[in-house]
């Protein structure tokens, strides 16, 4: 009788296809992987940028929309808007918003500046960040010009609020506007590291999203106009 035996082992052939297809499934698995990892990276930190920096751009609009003016022009022959922001306070790259805490119209004494202040990248103690503290009101009669505000430097303990990017010819204050119909408009630049040369650069193929995600955000606000 003829005995007929099953084929039930690999050939060495066989044995060699299967693990170059197993070797391609598991570089493909590791490849998607890594993939997935630096999308996830990169979206995490373009995140963090922007909601570090509409938060910032979040508190000014807050407290722009709290400011309070008066009938009294300043030494620009502008009537005070409860904001300064233009030849008084620009040179030193400060916002200044007039509040009235306690709500006592005509009454001056408790009325306070709250500044932002930005500070360029060369500055040895707060480069390309935005901090903010108060100053007491003074009015128009006193101080026709700033009545009172100022630059957060840092005997007035100021307080970090968020950092931004800005060159000496575009500087954070020159990013304000406020239209005709008081409609106080901010746009902040950042970067996750402002000091990097790849931050905004005008060569597109300098910048690095990878590594040094950039954002741009740009927000409105009216402010009450509570005559004083």
């Amino acid at each position: 009788m003829e005995r007929t035996f099953a084929k039930t082992g690999f050939t060495l052939i066989e044995l060699i296809v299967s693990i170059v297809l197993v070797s391609i499934v598991i570089l493909g698995i590791f490849a998607i992987n890594n993939v997935l990892s630096n999308n996830n990276q990169d979206y995490g930190q373009r995140y963090l940028v922007k909601s570090q920096t509409q938060a910032t751009l979040n508190h000014i609009l807050n407290n722009v929309s709290l400011a309070v003016g008066s009938s009294i022009a300043d030494n620009f022959g502008n009537p005070d808007i409860g904001i300064l922001y233009g030849p008084s306070l620009q040179a030193i790259d400060s916002l200044c918003i007039h509040q009235d805490p306690n709500q006592t119209p005509g009454n001056y004494s408790d009325d306070i500046w709250l500044c932002y202040t930005w500070y360029p990248p060369a500055d040895p103690t707060y480069p390309n960040q935005i901090v903010y503290c108060t100053f007491g009101y003074t009015p128009a009669a006193g101080n026709p010009s700033t009545r009172g505000a100022g630059r957060c430097t840092a005997d007035k303990n100021p307080t970090f609020l968020g950092t931004a990017y800005g060159t000496p010819a575009n500087n954070l204050i020159n990013t304000i506007t406020f239209n005709n119909n008081n409609v106080f408009t901010i746009t902040i630049n950042n970067c996750l590291n402002d000091s990097a040369a790849s931050c905004f650069n005008a060569d597109p193929k300098k910048q690095d999203p990878a590594n040094n995600p950039q954002v741009t955000v740009t927000g409105s606000a009216s402010p009450a106009q509570e005559s004083q």
